[in-house]
């Protein structure tokens, strides 16, 4: 489904190619006056068979970590269990994911016996990232309506790079949120050897959500995801100053019961590699966040001390965790008025 809007979008950003998979069951939604958005890096979560992608081979049947149907569905239960916890009341209603496969792993996700009674639609399309890792959203059609989405290249770097997601969807009836989920480039060269290809991806995303709030001047912009650097590093300090169709982009600053703060551990260090940043523009809400540090998530850090996240891999030797990152929860809440003095 694509709209005018979303049309005008890509001709100010070029997108590459069309939206491949869409499952989005037929189910009116309800108003709810939040709106609760995850953003997680689940990392490396393949479907087990082996494709034409090289870049999996090792997280196939005959790989050499040995990744299996067991392991796998493990990790599906662990993450859905994690989306179910990441609300207080409700499970969230939008849920942006990144080093996900390809569909069929979102298909066994959503139809997973823990999310099945959620009615949990999917959004999907295959990016050029050598190993298959994209982006993806769930999203609830009960209490949030889907106008369009699109992906969008994620900027003039090297070839092989993952597509940014940008979905637009209405909640509490006549709200609207412009929902963009990023994975920047990695730091597999060096940091020096790839800011430069980050700087370009948070410039064009600056670019993307300018457009569209050109377009649509009363919609909320928020945009999430592994950004690959800390915040105001060289890369992204682009960010920190942006001005969006005359407001400033805002980046949401987590709390977190862990001492050390941040997402991700390197060595003996956390940093904000997942962050949000968005633009209220006339809209009467505030966004609010927090690191998910559920103790299922992480581990004792018997090298540095302290905590880490507990991956599915320590190396080559399978651990049973999820992820080398914690999730990022995101609360878009509306600002109630205030009462005149004396009433």
């Amino acid at each position: 489904m694509k709209m005018f809007f979303i049309r005008g979008l890509l001709l100010f950003c070029q997108a590459a190619h069309s939206p491949q998979v869409l499952h989005s069951p037929q189910v009116l939604h309800s108003p709810r006056a939040d709106l609760l958005v995850l953003w997680y890096n689940v990392e490396n979560l393949f479907f087990p068979e082996n494709d034409s992608l090289p870049g999996d081979e090792e997280f196939s049947l005959e790989g050499i970590r040995h990744w299996n149907w067991y392991r796998y569905r493990t990790k599906l239960t662990a993450l859905s269990k994690v989306i179910i916890a990441s609300g207080s009341r409700e499970p969230p209603a939008l849920v942006g994911l990144c080093e996900v496969e390809e569909a069929r792993v979102l298909e066994d996700l959503i139809r997973h016996p823990i999310l099945a009674p959620y009615h949990y639609a999917y959004l999907h399309s295959d990016s050029p990232d050598p190993r298959g890792m994209d982006v993806a959203c769930l999203y609830r059609p009960e209490h949030v309506g889907l106008l369009g989405w699109s992906t969008l290249p994620s900027g003039a770097v090297s070839e092989g790079t993952r597509d940014m997601l940008h979905a637009v969807f209405t909640f509490n009836q006549s709200d609207t949120v412009d929902l963009f989920l990023v994975h920047l480039v990695s730091k597999y060269r060096g940091t020096g050897a790839t800011a430069e290809s980050r700087r370009i991806q948070a410039g064009h995303l600056m670019h993307c959500m300018d457009s569209v709030q050109r377009i649509r001047t009363h919609s909320i912009l928020l945009a999430t995801g592994d950004f690959n650097d800390a915040p105001g590093s060289y890369s992204l300090n682009l960010l920190q100053s942006a001005q969006i169709g005359g407001d400033s982009l805002l980046r949401a600053e987590p709390e977190t019961s862990l001492s050390q703060g941040g997402t991700y551990k390197y060595k003996s260090s956390w940093s904000q590699l997942d962050q949000a940043y968005w633009c209220q523009g006339t809209t009467p809400f505030q966004l609010s966040a927090r690191i998910l540090a559920l103790p299922p998530l992480i581990t004792k850090d018997e090298l540095y001390g302290g905590l880490k996240p507990k991956r599915t891999y320590h190396g080559y030797k399978y651990q049973g965790g999820l992820s080398d990152h914690l999730p990022l929860v995101l609360r878009i809440h509306r600002v109630l008025p205030r009462s005149p003095a004396g009433q």
